[in-house]
């Protein structure tokens, strides 16, 4: 109970001003007349104030509220090292037990830096957690703030500010003194290298804890999982380290060295990088006949492909054409039929005859120096016109390597009918159609009006149009690939109407990387991708039942059979691993493989891994807290210090907030109505008759 004097004034405060103002004129003329009961008569005045302010005696049932000792505990991925989370507990438990022993003590635990740029190695973000959590306190009842942590936290404050509320704020290190660390950092390399070309990736090995030994230590050098060579780095310095891209697709390297002994982790000892082998350049030779609309949809797309160098003949004139012009004065140059089909056929990785007819300019053997091309890994794509066919000379090397029946290819085989293209079956989980059902709807793609009865023998039909005939049709041939295109008509799908659009990029661009063997256009492609310790993998199974089991293969050379059972759009075929190890996992299913990095052993979290009291030091001197080392008598001094001590009571000194709440509040007048009227009249009844007694 708190009792306290109050005032509840009957009048305005300018009626107050005003009675002021009449006592003092009139005390003042009473003194300048020499009255003798001018002090009467201030009495007088001074009481009739005093009653009019209405004097209250308060009196205030209080609650007194205890004070909150916030205790932030650090569960960043660095605090599993060294048995620093047990520590970590420990102390907690210590913390918890005197704040329970401290008469008006609670204390609040907040655990932090185990969200998700925790997990993905991105930094420990302890304030970014209190700060989170501050609805659920009443900073009037902060007493302090402890910090349980290894002191490697990444966003630190230079001032409190409005956290200020929080102060002192001290920090408990669960880590050593004197602790050593080894570290591989990848200082750069690229995401990116071109085939069979040189990339170089720059590292240096640190040492934390102590000075950079003088020592050259032996670093361990990996590239798709096979040793390619042994070096010797000194511990600060910067060394590159060149390699070729022998492959497409994930090209895995990864520098190691060994652990010494009584070091924090092995850990961060492993740097794994991962590079993207792509092509470069890829030649694609065009071959087309008389300038068409179709065409220019081809020579558009390709040329708008920077990692394609496009070469593009035109045939103006057949061989049956006569001119009188001297081929001096001719700007057209002859077709270059040798050079392109015989002498530089393997400088090109796709080839497309796009609606050609003038097959009397290559001889029989040129048909078989393609068809040889294709089994060796090239690719080729024709795309049939809708003129005339009656020419078409298939029945070499070449037309038993397509998968449609060409040699019986003749006038009434051309459909000129409207219709809709659309996926078949296969095409709807096929890696180079999947996709376009869901990015455009089939149903609004445009019509084509012209069309070539293919009769389809092998391969897969991915694209169906006149009465379910086969319009685009694949096959692999030997090491290469083939594709045929029944019509001439896709060009209509680049028109802005929105009756007439498809999605004629895309299918361009798929079909012509598929056929250059783009990994990730692979029927079997297989990806595995690492969210915190989280790995999802998934593989592609267009053929249906039941898909190729993944092996596993861990950082530490254990091995895991996982089985994709969920299957998703686009023949996608996934499942969900959960892992311990930090490092390079491998997946193979067979016939494809796929790396991915889990862990943070390259991430600000493991950039130093060390216990420090730097880090925190600042901002615990600036709010009157300490620093202190768990591990140097596995105990904390818990304690309130007087107003003004702060620090300098030593260990973990906490302030005093005194908050209660009020639970009820009692008044009381001073004097009450009838007193005071009784008051004011014997004051008036003294003044009267002190005046009349000085008249007689």
């Amino acid at each position: 109970m708190k009792t306290s004097f109050q005032w509840f004034p009957f009048l305005p405060d300018g009626y107050y001003v005003a009675i002021a103002a009449v006592a003092i004129i009139v005390m003042a003329l009473s003194l300048w007349r020499r009255m003798p009961d001018a002090g009467w008569r201030g009495i007088f005045a001074l009481a009739l104030i005093f009653l009019l302010l209405n004097p209250v005696l308060s009196k205030e049932e209080r609650t007194g509220l205890p004070d909150k000792l916030v205790i932030v505990v650090d569960e960043s991925l660095s605090q599993k090292i060294g048995g620093r989370d047990k520590i970590a507990e420990e102390a907690l438990q210590r913390i918890v037990a005197k704040a329970d022993n401290m008469q008006g003590l609670e204390p609040v635990v907040i655990r932090a830096g185990n969200d998700a740029r925790g997990q993905r190695g991105d930094g420990t973000f302890l304030f970014t957690g209190l700060r989170d959590s501050l609805m659920s306190i009443p900073l009037s009842q902060v007493a302090g703030t402890v910090l349980i942590t290894d002191g490697q936290v990444h966003d630190v404050p230079d001032n409190l500010g409005p956290l200020e509320k929080l102060a002192p704020v001290h920090a408990v290190l669960t880590g050593k003194r004197g602790e050593f660390d080894r570290k591989v950092t990848i200082v750069m390399a690229p995401k990116y290298g071109v085939l069979d070309e040189t990339i170089r990736i720059t590292l240096r090995v640190e040492e934390f804890g102590r000075e950079q030994a003088r020592e050259a230590l032996p670093l361990n050098i990996m590239q798709d999982g096979k040793v390619v060579e042994q070096a010797s780095v000194y511990p600060g310095e910067l060394r590159d380290f060149n390699f070729k891209i022998k492959h497409p697709g994930q090209n895995i390297f990864e520098f190691t060295v060994p652990a010494e002994e009584g070091e924090l982790t092995p850990h961060n000892n492993r740097a794994p990088v991962i590079v993207n082998g792509i092509r470069d350049r890829l030649r694609v030779l065009l071959v087309s006949d008389s300038p068409h609309m179709g065409e220019r949809a081809w020579r558009n797309l390709l040329k708008s492909d920077p990692s394609i160098d496009l070469v593009h003949f035109t045939i103006l004139r057949s061989m049956m054409s006569r001119d009188s012009t001297p081929t001096s004065e001719m700007s057209l140059i002859a077709f270059p039929v040798d050079e392109l089909f015989s002498t530089r056929i393997r400088d090109f990785d796709l080839i497309i005859f796009d609606r050609y007819q003038q097959y009397s300019f290559i001889a029989p053997h040129y048909f078989n120096n393609i068809a040889s091309f294709i089994r060796d890994g090239g690719a080729f794509l024709l795309a049939l016109g809708t003129q005339d066919t009656d020419s078409v000379l298939f029945s070499t090397e070449l037309g038993k390597e397509m998968p449609v029946n060409l040699h019986t290819l003749s006038k009434n085989d051309i459909l000129k009918k409207t219709f809709r293209p659309a996926l078949t079956t296969e095409g709807m989980s096929h890696p180079i159609t999947a996709d376009l059902d869901r990015n455009k709807d089939a149903a609004s793609w445009g019509q084509w009006h012209t069309s070539v009865d293919i009769k389809q023998i092998k391969g897969q039909s991915l694209m169906k149009g006149l009465d379910g005939r086969p319009l685009l049709v694949i096959d692999k041939a030997g090491e290469g690939r083939v594709a045929v295109l029944g019509s001439d008509n896709i060009w209509l799908w680049s028109k802005a109407q929105p009756h007439t659009r498809g999605p004629y990029t895309e299918l361009l661009r798929n079909l012509s990387h598929w056929l250059m063997k783009e990994p990730e256009l692979e029927e079997d492609y297989i990806k595995a991708e690492a969210e915190g310790y989280v790995i999802t993998i998934s593989q592609r199974n267009i053929a249906g039942g039941t898909p190729k089991p993944v092996r596993m293969t861990a950082p530490d050379g254990s091995e895991k059979i996982i089985k994709t059972e969920n299957r998703i759009d686009g023949g996608w075929m996934v499942a969900r691993e959960t892992v311990e190890q930090s490092g390079i996992y491998k997946f193979s299913n067979g016939t494809r493989e796929s790396y991915v990095v889990v862990g943070a052993s390259q991430g600000v979290e493991f950039e130093a891994v060390h216990t420090t009291e730097e880090v925190l030091q600042p901002i615990a001197e600036k709010s009157g807290g300490q620093v202190v080392w768990f591990t140097d008598n596995n105990d904390v001094d818990l304690h309130f210090a007087a107003r003004g001590e702060g620090a300098k009571a030593g260990g973990l000194a906490l302030r005093r907030n005194n908050a209660y709440t009020v639970d009820s509040v009692t008044t009381a007048a001073l004097l009450p109505n009838g007193w005071m009227l009784l008051i004011l009249l014997a004051g008036l009844v003294a003044v009267w008759w002190r005046e009349g007694g000085k008249r007689a």
